[in-house]
């Protein structure tokens, strides 16, 4: 798969965190670090598409449906926050409904809490497609079935938390090849240079990336 960068950080930030300039020869292996940070924090947030927090359209997804106490549909999709659906259905078995998603006036029937983790669409607003057997989601509750949709997630833009993340990990990598030999710390006349304390091998840089990017790992449903 070809990675594209998507922007989570730019050199400026890493510099600017830094408080030192990185020289433009190294360009091409900025980018790269700035790649590969975005991965680490694609993986420990839990997204795995290639527009990792940023909003993409997903089609046809298909996971498992379940109802609540009050027989209302609840759909937790993989990818959060949800933006909008297009479309959606629910199958059970070999039957498949489409279920109307607007009112006569154009009103959405569903609802997305502000947190945008899940959609809930309320028994009493059932609508659907069709000649079906399914006429309320209480016929379908305590069953198995299964949602398919289309719909909107991610963020606009980069949120600031996962930014800073970012350009934390990629600081990480820019003192690590800058102390290759593990230095402490390094004296020139009056001049003092200490690295970033590390734990277990782990920098601080890391270690506060890590902590940036937990919150979105423990809600994310993207794995």
């Amino acid at each position: 798969m070809t990675y594209t960068p998507l922007n989570y950080c730019t050199k400026s930030d890493v510099e600017n965190l830094l408080l030192t300039t990185i020289d433009s020869s190294f360009d091409t292996q900025i980018n790269d670090w700035i790649a590969a940070a975005e991965n680490v924090a694609n993986h420990n947030m839990g997204y795995t598409t290639t527009s990792g927090v940023l909003n993409e359209q997903i089609t046809g997804e298909i996971g498992d449906g379940r109802t609540d106490s009050e027989s209302s549909l609840m759909i937790f999709p993989r990818k959060s926050p949800i933006n909008s659906i297009s479309s959606l259905q629910l199958v059970k078995g070999s039957e498949s409904i489409t279920i109307g998603l607007t009112d006569t006036d154009g009103n959405a029937k569903y609802t997305i809490p502000t947190n945008g983790k899940y959609v809930l669409y309320p028994n009493y607003g059932l609508s659907i497609t069709g000649s079906v057997s399914i006429v309320s989601f209480g016929d379908i509750r305590n069953t198995k079935f299964f949602y398919k949709m289309d719909y909107i997630a991610g963020y606009a833009e980069v949120p600031a938390d996962i930014r800073l993340a970012t350009a934390n990990l990629v600081s990480d990598t820019v003192m690590r090849q800058a102390n290759k030999e593990a230095l402490a710390a390094i004296t020139q006349g009056k001049v003092s240079k200490r690295w970033q304390e590390r734990r277990d091998g782990k920098s601080d840089f890391y270690l506060d990336a890590i902590k940036l990017l937990n919150p979105y790992r423990m809600t994310q449903q993207w794995i």
